[in-house]
């Protein structure tokens, strides 16, 4: 009964979480800093579960909070994690195109919290 009981609690937490953010996100690009991969106004959909699995990695290409320009979002590939392997707490993102890129090497490691979804695929 027990074992119902906590199953149930987990389904029910992940319903509520599924709720207030949906597993899969739409996004523009916006400018050049990931040429060649995506160019400015290339759409990408992002998705929300991997990272509830398994932590960011470096290659992964990541929607973050802009950490200077709240209410913004930046599009970078993680290029490494900082901190403990299982469990990372920062990130050093960086755009593929550096000469159009804002990235970590401007404004340092994001915290795990910036980091809101990984990019899957163009469509």
């Amino acid at each position: 009964m027990r074992g119902r009981l906590v199953a149930l609690g987990a389904a029910l937490a992940a319903a509520a979480w599924l709720l207030r953010r949906p597993p899969l996100a739409r996004y523009v690009i916006d400018g050049p800093s990931m040429e060649p991969a995506f160019r400015a106004g290339d759409r990408v959909l992002a998705e929300r579960v991997t990272w509830l699995l398994r932590p960011p990695r470096a290659g992964d290409i990541a929607v973050l909070r802009d950490p200077e320009m709240p209410g913004r979002v930046l599009i970078k590939r993680i290029a490494e994690a900082a901190g403990d392997p299982r469990r990372p707490r920062s990130f050093v993102v960086r755009g593929d195109n550096p000469a159009a890129s804002r990235d970590s090497r401007d404004f340092g490691p994001v915290p795990r919290s910036a980091l809101l979804a990984r990019v899957w695929g163009r469509y």
